[in-house]
């Protein structure tokens, strides 16, 4: 039996996030701010002994994974995983995210953008615009879900029993993760930019730690 102590801190905010546009494997640099924030967290979890750290390929995962890591004692490597990038937007990617989700309340029904977020799961809404995508690039629920629990199942095999594993997560992907864990959509503030959130897992069974 494993024991794994996972820490997921959201990236620092980048341009993309300030112009509120769709980020998935492409994306900008982080903003001073979110670089600031990240150095922050970094100083917040300057305590505590990474075995491992881990973050996505894309600038925004490395820029924040490092900065976190400058803060650390120990000389903790940042694996970048592509498994572990956010889901892929395809044909969105870079696209203003409230007048595209504002275009599928309407279409659907909904008489507000909140209705229609309210009715849908992380996988759905992912669906959604693999089914919309001009391009039919973007990955569906299940495609990216796959892919993500592929790039966790690398952090489990990687980190030591008893280990405690930094993970720079994208939101979209963290909204993905805590449905999955407890069945009710994430808060704002959990998916903030710079937020971390604990979860224990053992035997490959995972907690949200609350």
């Amino acid at each position: 039996m494993k024991t794994l102590t996972l820490y997921l801190v959201v990236t620092g905010a980048t341009y993309f996030d300030q112009l509120d546009r769709f980020q998935g494997w492409s994306g900008t640099p982080l903003t001073p701010a979110g670089l600031e924030a990240s150095q922050a967290v970094g100083q917040q979890l300057a305590a505590v002994k990474f075995d491992t750290a881990f973050a996505s390929d894309t600038s925004r995962g490395a820029q924040t994974g490092r900065a976190i890591l400058a803060n650390q004692a120990s000389t903790t490597e940042l694996q970048l995983k592509p498994a572990l990038r956010g889901p892929f937007f395809g044909g969105f990617e870079g696209l203003e995210q409230s007048a595209v989700w504002s275009g599928f309340a309407t279409k659907l029904g909904y008489p507000t953008v909140k209705d229609f977020e309210a009715d849908q799961t992380p996988a759905e809404l992912q669906s959604l615009l693999h089914d919309h995508d001009i391009d039919g690039l973007a990955e569906s629920g299940a495609e990216f879900w796959q892919r993500y629990t592929a790039g966790l199942a690398q952090i489990t095999a990687t980190t030591p029993d008893q280990g405690k594993a930094l993970v720079v997560i994208d939101a979209t992907a963290l909204r993905a993760l805590i449905y999955d864990l407890t069945g009710e959509p994430a808060t704002q503030q959990q998916l903030a930019a710079s937020t971390i959130t604990i979860v224990d897992q053992v035997d490959g069974q995972r907690t949200l730690r609350v």
